[in-house]
């Protein structure tokens, strides 16, 4: 009688084509989970594209909902139950924001009115002292300036391209920042359903989902609401904090319209690796062409700079830690795409976006993908 064989485990040598044939398999079925998540990554940013009119007040309202829970919870924390906490919060916060919109805007009018005199003179400074003079590119005989080479491009170059950039600058931002005004009233009203609807989640998952599926969704959901409460609280402490000590020491310096600028810092702070790092500069900028005195203007732009890295470099980063961490250059990829689809609303939700990508990745066990964001 002819024996059967029984099943071993394979010996085939490394190397020989029986494994190469095995290890293509493997990498083939790697392969095509890789694609299928590339091709749902690139549907879902194409349909947030291409639905931001509804999706760009609605996802303002959800990070805003996770930014005011932790205020909720302090107030539940002395006594008020969570329907007078957010019912007596919401009315302060809208009223706050309003009359701090209102001082803001002003300010901004103010600014946009005086730009053409800051624009006047610092085009020229740029004819006379910019860098297209101090390499020899300027307008004149070559021994203006020592080695110099006969002039290819005018020294006004440097002057009209300020002129031109400066101009385009201020219209994105401020055409585009005044955009928020217009979505508040709609963004309020998500908040509202957000409220009501967030407490009754939990009751219409347990029924959808009985015993330990529903256990399990519930710990999900917990995680990620946890997280995202925690990241807006800190970004908003964070803001609020850079904003208000810059605040603080450009009225001490004399700055006009630091108002604004303690706004910007607070608002391009949710800008996250660039926001602040060039929120620091037209102050400075603007303070050497308004101060009298060169040293009140350096030691105003080392008094932002310094408050810029306590709070960012050394707060901010130890206090979030490495659970937040992205990687820069996918960042830089992220803020750009989203900047140019959303302008100044997709740069202030680029970053929140992409950290909750990475909590909800990490939370529904999927922790690779998740690392593959992780800037470390």
């Amino acid at each position: 009688m002819t024996s059967v064989p029984t099943s071993e485990p394979s010996s085939v040598p490394p190397g020989s084509p029986a494994d190469a044939r095995a290890a293509t398999g493997r990498g083939g079925h790697d392969s095509a989970t890789v694609a299928l998540v590339v091709i749902a990554v690139i549907m879902f940013v194409a349909a947030f594209t291409w639905l931001g009119p509804v999706l760009r007040p609605f996802l303002i309202a959800v990070f805003l909902f996770y930014a005011t829970r932790f205020g909720a919870k302090m107030l539940t924390r002395l006594g008020l139950g969570p329907t007078a906490a957010y019912a007596s919060l919401l009315p302060c916060a809208a009223i706050l924001a309003i009359l701090f919109g209102r001082l803001v805007y002003g300010e901004a009018e103010v600014f946009l009115a005086k730009w053409p005199k800051y624009e006047t003179r610092i085009t020229a400074f740029l004819n006379a002292t910019g860098p297209a003079r101090a390499l020899g590119l300027g307008r004149g005989r070559e021994g203006d300036v020592p080695f110099a080479r006969p002039a290819a491009v005018p020294a006004e170059s440097a002057g009209d391209f300020f002129r031109v950039t400066s101009r385009s600058a201020l219209d994105y931002v401020f055409r585009h920042g005044f955009d928020l005004v217009e979505t508040f009233l709609l963004v309020f009203v998500y908040l509202i359903f957000l409220f009501v609807g967030g407490r009754k989640l939990p009751g219409r998952i347990r029924r959808a989902f009985p015993g330990d599926e529903g256990r399990r969704l519930l710990l999900i959901g917990q995680g990620i609401s946890e997280s995202m409460e925690n990241f807006m609280a800190l970004k908003t402490f964070v803001g609020l904090g850079i904003g208000t000590t810059a605040g603080l020491a450009m009225f001490a310096f004399g700055l006009d319209h630091w108002l604004l600028w303690s706004f910007l810092f607070f608002a391009s702070n949710y800008v996250t690796y660039i926001g602040t790092a060039v929120t620091v500069i037209p102050p400075i900028v603007l303070a050497c062409f308004d101060f009298t005195s060169p040293l009140a203007a350096a030691a105003l732009g080392v008094v932002l700079f310094v408050n810029r890295f306590v709070w960012i470099d050394i707060i901010e980063v130890r206090m979030s830690g490495r659970g937040l961490n992205l990687d820069p250059t996918l960042m830089f990829l992220w803020l750009a795409y989203w900047g140019w689809v959303w302008g100044v609303v997709g740069l202030i939700l680029a970053y929140p976006m992409m950290a909750a990508l990475k909590i909800a990745l990490k939370h529904v066990g999927t922790g690779g993908w998740a690392e593959l964001l992780a800037g470390e």
